[in-house]
């Protein structure tokens, strides 16, 4: 049996449904839907499990529950729920991002001291207490000018103690290394099955501040370190102080003798030293991304492009570039060399870009490019907005796999942009200041989880096909050079009444 047979199974013996009836509905033989009621064969498309559901009359909870159980079956229930819970941390991005500016936690109540005297090692005894003095002390580190903070914890912790809303944007020169543990294997608890995922998504929040945040991983058993008899696993360290503490906070130990915290920090920096780099941010998004992406371009067969706007860039004109970036920029030349190599490289690949209507309308409207510094060029004008996207509409009906999201992804962020390939991810996106921050994805689970969603769209129905999504763009293209032409008349009749 599987799922989708299962659920089936029920729905017939509680409606009393006529297999006979149901099977010539579903113009299928005999044969083929007893399979499907055994388990024995799955079926052969949506449209399928949708005439099963006309026929049974299920409501739309139910019809939406039948459908699950068919995808379930078909893809297996790990890969299932790590693509919805990709799609979730898609949609939820901005409100993730939003997670860094909420309620910071107020530790003016807290009256332990950590100066300096006869008492060097501070008993913490229960959840309130410990979580004071790790602010406490973190607070402390954001305002030294060589502020360093180490962390050994999961990112669930951190989330607990909205670290992410504590820490002041204005740290400018503290850095923050943080140590976590990520799983290789398959979990048996459903809810850790995208447990690598929920930990990108957690620290999400640290990304886009002014400080210098990078996180650490190793592979091993998350349960083992964290949630099961381990002593104190999590490690709050800085230049004066350190805490270590049980995983749910309810007790821990403040350190503050000096050379008990370098022993801590020694420790903390040979583990390092043997972790590897979860992810890898630029702070000069435009330069690392220029460099870096034709080489992953040319090494990679498929690539995935997913974001609100289309891939308009790589279609600009010589003559465009020498038009829209800026004029007084420094290094302006060797800039647009620059970028006429990266066009090149990505209009030669073979990229699949997927994209929503509100970003071809929010392009259309404003004439810039989301994965673009504001400030390195000028909005185009609408001839040539016109003019990418009659050009881009032509490339679509060339073959180039470029594609309009369906329903479910019709509110892709607008900040966000992703790029997946087999071996190589990475992530643009903007802070709430208009700031882009580049990401490499380094762990290969995540770069699975990325990669598999993307190339699974199609088979998903979550983008349109070829026809729909040139229909789509003609449109476009025709309502705004109405608009155009309609903005021409009407200045020339101004003109002429002067």
């Amino acid at each position: 049996m599987s799922e989708f047979s299962d659920l089936l199974s029920l729905l017939i013996k509680s409606r009393d449904v006529n297999v006979s009836a149901l099977t010539g509905y579903c113009e299928l033989d005999r044969s083929t839907m007893y399979k499907l009621i055994n388990g024995k064969r799955a079926p052969s498309s949506r449209e399928q499990v949708q005439k099963i559901a006309e026929f049974i009359n299920l409501n739309p909870l139910e019809t939406k529950e039948l459908m699950t159980a068919y995808l379930i079956t078909k893809t297996g229930s790990e890969v299932y729920y790590r693509r919805q819970n990709v799609v979730k941390f898609i949609l939820d991005f901005q409100e993730i991002q939003r997670i860094s500016s909420f309620h910071s936690i107020d530790v003016s109540q807290f009256r332990l001291s950590l100066a300096a005297d006869d008492q060097n090692t501070y008993p913490l005894t229960s959840q309130l207490q410990t979580s004071s003095v790790i602010h406490k002390i973190l607070r402390q580190a954001t305002a030294r000018p060589d502020g360093i903070i180490r962390v050994i914890a999961q990112p669930e912790h951190l989330e607990s103690l909205n670290i992410a809303a504590a820490l002041p944007h204005s740290a400018t020169s503290l850095r923050f290394h943080h140590i976590l543990c990520i799983t290789n294997s398959r979990s048996l608890i459903r809810s850790q099955n995208d447990y690598n995922l929920q930990c990108l998504k957690r620290i999400i929040p640290f990304y886009g501040n002014n400080y210098d945040y990078q996180p650490y991983y190793y592979y091993d058993d998350v349960n083992s370190h964290f949630n099961n008899m381990n002593f104190m696993p999590c490690v709050f360290l800085t230049e004066t102080a350190a805490v270590v503490c049980t995983s749910d906070l309810k007790s821990g130990i403040l350190f503050t003798r000096r050379d008990l915290v370098d022993l801590l920090q020694k420790r903390f920096e040979d583990l390092k030293k043997i972790a590897t780099p979860l992810t890898i941010s630029f702070s000069s998004v435009l330069d690392a991304h220029l460099k870096n992406l034709p080489m992953f371009l040319t090494e990679t067969s498929h690539i995935y492009g997913l974001s609100a706007e289309p891939c308009l860039l790589p279609l600009l004109t010589g003559d465009m570039l020498e038009r829209y970036v800026v004029k007084d920029l420094p290094n302006r030349q060797s800039l647009i060399l620059m970028l006429k190599k990266y066009l090149d490289s990505v209009s030669s690949s073979n990229l699949h870009n997927y994209f929503s209507k509100e970003g071809v309308l929010s392009f259309m409207e404003t004439g810039k490019f989301h994965e673009c510094p504001k400030d390195l060029y000028t909005p185009l004008s609408m001839p040539d907005r016109i003019y990418l996207l009659k050009k881009y509409r032509e490339q679509l009906l060339s073959g180039k796999k470029f594609r309009l999201f369906g329903e479910v992804l019709d509110k892709f962020p607008s900040n966000l942009h992703l790029y997946t390939s087999m071996g190589y991810g990475y992530m643009v996106f903007s802070d709430c200041s208009g700031h882009l921050l580049y990401l490499v994805l380094k762990e290969q689970n995540l770069l699975t989880a990325f990669y598999d969603f993307s190339h699974s769209l199609k088979e998903c129905s979550m983008i349109c096909s070829q026809e729909e999504t040139a229909d789509f763009l003609q449109n476009i293209i025709l309502q705004y050079s109405r608009r155009m032409t309609s903005a021409t008349k009407i200045t020339r009749q101004a003109g002429t009444s002067f």
